[in-house]
């Protein structure tokens, strides 16, 4: 799992949410929470020290965010993206 407050804060810049706007803080955390919970439930395994893991979640939640009333599909560059990250754990798994 990720640092959830990391998260949150890269989560509220790329929303263009000042810092100090705590309003929505608890609703984004779950939101964060969940995105985090639904990649590891495709298989993806959380590195909570990995920066490029961190902003996949962060990616993901901003995406599940601004879509939520919209009918449009993932994007493909987050598709891509997670489905990348997705085969490059299946590979390491193999090779241990």
């Amino acid at each position: 799992m990720v640092n959830v407050s990391q998260a949150l804060e890269l989560v509220k810049t790329r929303l263009n949410r000042l810092q100090t706007d705590q309003t929505l803080d608890h609703y984004f955390e779950a939101r964060i929470t969940a995105a985090a919970q639904e990649l590891e439930g495709t298989g993806i395994k959380l590195d909570p020290d990995s920066a490029e893991d961190l902003l996949l979640v962060v990616d993901y939640t901003v995406w599940q965010y601004q879509s939520r009333d919209s009918q449009t599909g993932m994007p493909d560059w987050l598709r891509l993206r997670r489905r990348e990250r997705w085969v490059r754990q299946g590979v390491r798994a193999d090779d241990s």
